[in-house]
């Protein structure tokens, strides 16, 4: 039996309905779908949609939720393209990586301890250091 769908793909299913465009768009989402997907926990290529946003890795068992169609979510192809701008340029011009400059604490200097000049105490009569209250 020859087969039928050789351009289109899974998409053959609709046959003429629904677009050119919208049919090429489905092929991509199902193929990405059912490709297995690589586990963010143990890295095996064993991750299965369980149903819309749900994905369990069939290797060590977990279960997490994503996008849709992919693991892989809006933020995650966010910070993606973040980091590969950030390897085209130098660590200088990559903002907030700089290392905060290190402010050192004035270094005490120990000064040597010199008895203070010794100052003979006024001799003073008995009798006034003790006032009488009468």
């Amino acid at each position: 039996m020859a087969r039928r769908t050789k351009k289109v793909g899974i998409t053959g299913k609709f046959g003429p309905r629904y677009g050119v465009t919208v049919r090429k768009k489905i092929k991509e989402v199902s193929k990405a779908r059912q490709t297995p997907q690589k586990c963010p926990e143990c890295q095996h290529s064993a991750v299965k949609r369980e149903s819309s946003g749900i994905w369990i890795c069939n290797h060590c068992g977990l279960k997490f939720a994503a996008s849709a169609y992919s693991i892989r979510t809006r933020e995650f192809k966010k910070e993606q393209a973040t980091m590969l701008e950030y390897e085209e340029l130098s660590p200088d011009e990559i903002p907030n990586t700089k290392e905060p400059e290190v402010v050192s604490e004035p270094e005490v200097v120990e000064e040597e301890l010199v008895p203070e000049e010794i100052v003979p105490e006024e001799i003073v009569p008995e009798e006034m250091e003790t006032e009488e209250v009468e």
